[in-house]
């Protein structure tokens, strides 16, 4: 067991590395336009307990563990028996890792210090304090965008085709702080009771919790559906769109919004479906899952499709003979793609905007 100290916080860490890790189960993953195949391989973004998802995420992305983590107080009086007399101006204990492993260090601590001697030390989970239910404006947090004409290495996180995805830019440096986020606000949405719902009436370009598969998670309605109190909602960090109604998206905290929105919808660069419709075949989707999903890979951005804004991106692969290879180019060389209608893409670096003011928050 390991105690770590900082900020009046300590946490007890299982020395047994096998924590538990935020995990996606693999679904298919229809487009919002167009009924393509289904033989590209992906996983859900958010499975809510109602609603229709129509981008999931990949599970492969969230390799790296994220345990659970269990907090209760420490009186005053016994926290230099638990962790010593430099601890004493700790006030809140965490437990992290598997659960149990978690069960078995209260235990423990219960052994150690017996209710019936130490009543004051109960154990219980602390609760977030109660959230007030009048919401306030906030201002929104900025998006991180892939840089034009550079390239960079990407991971693809969610799919609608093979030619129009989300990836996350996953040696940026902010992306690190990505699973504390996820495992934050999955303790705090999915444990908590008393957390506002996003009010009446809903708008599009509203950031909110919404919950995923795993828990909640960071995302901003699209499309609403007034009749059936329903939204489409962008999950921002992790990619891929999902229909919920109202009663299921919270009302974000203003600490959840100082990390970057990590997700960056795109395009794939230069080709279209041979066919000349917008569904692409077995082949070509059996090629991308080889290719490019489940992998760290570099996309350069191009351009702006002229029609939404959204970038374009260029993706590089290795091929068989470790050569390395455009996956446009691959799929024109198998006769999977045509070469698309380049005025469809605005070939210049896109003009300074601010994504917040796109963005209207209710925070409790």
């Amino acid at each position: 067991m390991i105690v770590n100290q900082n900020q009046n916080i300590t946490h007890l860490i299982n020395e047994r590395g096998d924590g538990e890790s935020h995990t996606f189960n693999k679904a298919k993953s229809p487009s919002l336009n167009s009924d393509n195949s289904d033989d590209v391989g992906s996983a859900d973004s958010g499975r809510a307990s109602s609603g229709e998802h129509y981008s999931p995420r990949h599970d492969s992305y969230s390799e790296l563990s994220t345990f659970p983590m269990y907090e209760f107080e420490i009186p005053h009086s016994l926290v230099g028996l638990i962790i010593g007399i430099k601890g004493k101006t700790i006030k809140v204990c965490t437990v992290e890792g598997k659960r149990e492993y978690i069960n078995k260090c209260l235990r423990m601590l219960r052994h150690r210090f017996p209710i019936e001697r130490f009543p004051e030390l109960n154990l219980q989970p602390i609760l977030p304090a109660p959230l007030p239910s009048n919401p306030t404006g906030s201002a929104a947090p900025s998006m991180l965008v892939l840089p034009f004409n550079i390239r960079c290495e990407i991971f693809i996180t969610s799919i609608i085709d093979l030619g129009h995805v989300f990836v996350n830019q996953n040696s940026h440096p902010s992306f690190t702080s990505l699973p504390l986020l996820d495992n934050y606000m999955r303790t705090l949405y999915s444990k908590s009771t008393g957390i506002p719902e996003v009010p009446k009436p809903m708008a599009p370009g509203i950031l909110c919790a919404a919950p995923s598969h795993s828990g909640f998670v960071r995302a901003i309605t699209c499309i609403v559906f007034e009749e059936e109190d329903e939204a489409i909602v962008r999950y921002v960090d992790h990619g891929g769109y999902a229909r919920l109604p109202r009663a299921d998206l919270k009302q974000i905290r203003t600490d959840f919004m100082a990390l970057p929105f990590q997700s960056s919808e795109c395009y794939l660069a230069h080709v279209s479906p041979v066919d000349g419709t917008t569904t692409w075949c077995s082949a070509a989707n059996q090629l991308f899952n080889q290719y490019c999903m489940n992998k760290v890979i570099e996309g350069k951005v191009i351009g702006y499709n002229a029609r939404d804004e959204l970038p374009v991106v260029e993706f590089y692969v290795v091929d068989d003979k470790g050569k390395e290879i455009r996956f446009d180019e691959l799929l024109l060389s198998k006769n999977y793609a045509k070469v698309s209608d380049p005025s469809s893409t605005r070939c210049e670096p896109k003009r300074n905007e601010k994504y917040s003011s796109e963005v209207q928050v209710f925070t409790p």
